[in-house]
């Protein structure tokens, strides 16, 4: 653990770009050591799964990056069989093993950790493999402890090394990513960045379960319901080292899933009303076709069927749609009640 001392005055914060900003207490200028305002720890949680070939350089990159702040190095242990492990404990890092098989599992059990040693932190998500560049925690930090941000996303796509992502994951990411930023009104860029920065406060205001990637979404999600603000920082990408161990269909759907399943907590309507309009749009396409097939039987003696297949279908549909439209209705009225009463007791116990 790198512990700031006492007679630290100033944090120098350097991003991508090399832009190098100061921060100076002026509490220190006037030698009053005792309203000097220090930085929150700094925990950089980093899961591990065979990771030998690039663990060691990503850890001494990060010690050095946050020389200055009380910072540890959190490897979370996802059962590897090579000297991952052996390389982080001889470096100082903290190691533990994630208590479920994931990505999200992982993270999952870092922030357990983090949240049982302090209480006011900033939490540091970064991948193991060098993909990410250490060098810029810093600049994901700087929005969280200047009070403009209560968790910063690492953007990749602005700075991002030929070849570092294949075309098939790189046109799956910004898909996501822009259906998850209109479903949730965001404006994110790059929702699958797995480098990213968030306060305890934050952290500890959210309900996270996903064991895998929807983590990600997950956490963008849960920023949303509770009102968190998300910045996103330009961030460098580079060609990992070792073996991906992401499967794109598998990963993909999943999270497309989550962000759908979670989207009908946050605005039930969007699902329930689109679903249902799309259902009744069906019923009165089938039910047309049924009435123009039975019309030309029927009175122009033409040899067509009566098309009652599409008949009873159109049926379905339109039962289903009206039925499904008004359950949307219905679940956005509740949510928006108890919201109202959430708020309104929040107020009343504010005003007491």
């Amino acid at each position: 653990m790198n512990t700031l001392q006492e007679t630290t005055t100033m944090v120098s914060f350097s991003s991508a770009g090399g832009r190098s900003k100061e921060i100076l207490s002026e509490a220190t200028l006037r030698g009053d050591s005792s309203k000097l305002s220090l930085p929150p720890p700094i925990y950089v949680i980093m899961p591990a799964l065979n990771e030998e070939q690039s663990i060691e350089e990503v850890i001494r990159r990060t010690q050095r990056a946050l020389v200055g702040f009380e910072s540890e190095v959190l490897v979370v242990d996802g059962f590897s069989i090579d000297e991952s492990t052996r390389i982080a404990k001889r470096l100082g890092a903290t190691v533990v093993t994630e208590k479920a098989p994931g990505y999200g599992a992982a993270y999952l059990t870092g922030f357990e950790y983090a949240l049982s040693k302090s209480k006011n932190f900033v939490a540091v998500m970064i991948d193991a493999d060098s993909t990410y560049q250490p060098e810029d925690i810093p600049a994901l930090l700087e929005p969280i402890l200047e009070g403009k941000a209560d968790m910063t996303l690492a953007n990749r796509f602005q700075s991002m090394e030929p070849n570092a992502m294949s075309l098939r994951n790189r046109i799956g990411n910004k898909l996501i990513s822009k259906i998850v930023s209109k479903l949730y009104g965001l404006e994110i860029h790059d929702s699958q960045s797995g480098f990213r920065a968030i306060s305890a406060n934050c952290l500890r205001r959210m309900y996270l379960e996903a064991n895998g990637m929807p983590l990600a979404t997950e956490m963008l999600i849960e920023a949303r319901k509770i009102k968190a603000r998300v910045l996103e920082v330009p961030s460098r990408y580079l060609k990992r080292a070792g073996e991906s161990k992401i499967r794109p269909i598998h990963d993909g759907y999943n999270i497309l899933w989550t962000a759908l399943r979670l989207c009908s907590e946050l605005n039930p309507f969007i699902i329930y009303g689109t679903l249902g309009a799309l259902f009744l749009l069906l019923g009165v396409g089938l039910g047309g076709y049924a009435l123009t097939g039975w019309y030309d039987w029927q009175f122009l003696g033409m040899q067509t069927w009566p098309r009652l297949g599409s008949a009873l279908l159109s049926v379905l549909f339109l039962v289903g749609g009206t039925v499904v439209f008004s359950l949307g209705i219905l679940l956005d009225t509740l949510l928006r009640h108890l919201r109202s009463t959430a708020y309104r007791e929040k107020i009343s116990l504010s005003e007491r």
